[in-house]
């Protein structure tokens, strides 16, 4: 059968986990989720994880270089957040077109020293080439305790779906300025038993019908609860538009009571936002309007191919 365009990001990443798909000493967790799992000692796990931003493809080029730095830090710290660690070390390749290569790399060299203060990442070293086009690359090792490690194959029937914060609308600037929910993220593994999180990078609809597919359940969205971001256009916007850079995550309805009332009362002044559930019942992601009518949204947000 013939992949849909849209599904053809998730195939090619299938096929890839299929042809290196092999035991080796120390690896937990291989391709498939926002890091790859290494045994570090017997408490904790080394986190590894790579993000690469392409020109005219995350960014223009005429964006800000500055901005551009920051953002290819921060897509790897909001990777190890999801995993429910902390980040520690960085490796940097950047690809540079001839023209103004050492403007360029200054100012990227200051949005990546500005994110990697912020969040306490040690930059250790790196690469750089000639290239048609600017391309930077990071490779970002971090650290979880056992106990804290989440995947997003942990999520079970009748979870409660959460995201961190409202949807939508980031390609006005705010893909190149977020904060990557670190704060949030060990906020959860240290209080609550979380049993499935991913950072949303490609779009709600998108990101949870790979949460759902990797937790063998499906999934239903309230469509009345979904958050939109004041700069999105309306719930397609929060579904579809991708680069959130928000965590998506479940645990069960008894956790989830005890989070919800943990913002009420002023325990904490994190937001959280129920939006769904997971469901063994049936497969894919479906959207629940307010007179209880279901439809099935296809994946649509951002794929690269």
């Amino acid at each position: 059968m013939a992949v849909p365009k849209r599904d053809r990001e998730i195939a090619i990443v299938e096929r890839l986990a299929r042809r290196f798909r092999m035991k080796a000493a120390g690896v937990v967790v291989g391709i498939g989720d926002d890091t790859a799992v290494l045994r570090r000692d017997k408490t904790s796990y080394w986190l590894l994880s790579v993000d690469m931003l392409v020109e005219s493809v995350h960014f223009a080029p005429r964006e800000s270089r500055e901005r551009i730095g920051y953002k290819a830090v921060a897509v790897s710290v909001s990777d190890i957040a999801a995993m429910g660690g902390v980040p520690r070390y960085a490796l940097l390749s950047v690809g540079l077109p001839r023209r103004r290569a050492e403007g360029t790399v200054a100012a990227l060299a200051n949005g990546i020293s500005r994110a990697a203060r912020m969040f306490d990442v040690a930059v250790i070293g790196g690469d750089t080439n000639r290239s048609e086009r600017l391309v930077v690359d990071v490779a970002m090792v971090g650290v979880v305790e056992r106990r804290f490690l989440v995947l997003r194959s942990g999520g079970r029937d009748k979870d409660v779906l959460f995201v961190s914060g409202p949807l939508g609308g980031s390609q006005s600037g705010r893909h190149l300025s977020f904060v990557p929910r670190l704060e949030a993220a060990r906020y959860l593994v240290c209080h609550f038993k979380v049993h499935a999180m991913m950072d949303l990078s490609d779009g709600l609809a998108r990101d949870l019908g790979r949460l759902a597919r990797a937790s063998g359940l499906g999934a239903v969205l309230d469509e009345e609860r979904i958050p939109v971001h004041r700069n999105g256009r309306g719930r397609a916007s929060a579904l579809y538009d991708g680069e959130d850079f928000e965590l998506l995550f479940s645990m069960s309805e008894t956790e989830a009571e005890r989070l919800l009332g943990q913002v009420r009362r002023g325990k904490t002044p994190l937001r959280f936002y129920p939006v769904g559930r997971l469901t063994r019942r049936f497969r894919g992601v479906w959207l629940s309007d307010k007179k209880g009518r279901r439809r099935r949204l296809g994946s649509g947000g951002f794929s690269h191919f």
